[in-house]
């Protein structure tokens, strides 16, 4: 008898599991759109239920607040761009052209969906007082520097020192934040893609001067 209702038993665990988190991403994709219109101090849970389309219980057998969904937005924000930093890491070719790339791409990102930096700056701003998006943010930020380390490494052609190194990583990284915070705050934004990208291979340049 076991052995019978083992596999229709996963089969179902399988169903339900994929039920929760199509319903869960259909609650974070309603914050999503809400904050982006919004702002999340303007926003309420109510606004959040008219816009997913479902009821004010289901929203919160997922989230008990607002808090937690947004926290929940910053964990897979942080971890979609992770994963997207890692599978460019991995990708094989000259180290200093591969960073310029990935500036590049993350500049036309902004661009091509301007409603992108506003809200992950405005919902990244909140770790200042919800301390579960502060300890997201100072983990990514970690992997991130790390990364960004690994590469300009490479790029300098082992010239810099492992200091130097750290330094120049941890300047991309502020380059990075405030070129999303250029793009958010300025009326006109700048339209000048490749601006980042060549920001990074001046970077590179001085590293490899170091030798």
């Amino acid at each position: 008898m076991g052995t019978e209702h083992g596999p229709q038993t996963a089969g179902s665990d399988e169903r339900n599991a994929a039920r929760l988190n199509a319903r869960r991403a259909q609650i974070l994709d309603a914050a999503t759109s809400v904050f982006a219109r919004l702002g999340y101090h303007g926003s309420r849970m109510d606004d959040i239920v008219q816009a997913s389309g479902l009821s004010k219980g289901a929203i919160y057998w997922y989230f008990k607040s607002k808090e937690e969904i947004a926290v929940e937005l910053v964990r897979q924000l942080l971890h979609d761009e992770e994963q997207s930093l890692a599978g460019e890491s991995a990708t094989e070719g000259d180290a200093a052209a591969r960073l310029s790339a990935m500036a590049e791409d993350f500049s036309r990102s902004l661009q091509e969906n301007p409603a992108r930096a506003p809200l992950a700056l405005e919902l990244l701003s909140l770790g200042q007082r919800i301390p579960a998006i502060k300890k997201h943010f100072t983990d990514y930020h970690e992997t991130y520097v790390a990364l960004l380390s690994d590469l300009l490494r490479a790029a300098s052609g082992e010239a810099a020192s492992k200091r130097q190194i750290k330094a120049g990583a941890l300047a991309l990284a502020a380059m990075v934040d405030g070129w999303a915070l250029h793009e958010a705050l300025i009326a006109t934004p700048s339209g000048h893609r490749d601006g980042l990208g060549e920001a990074v291979g001046i970077l590179v340049a001085g590293l490899r001067s170091q030798g």
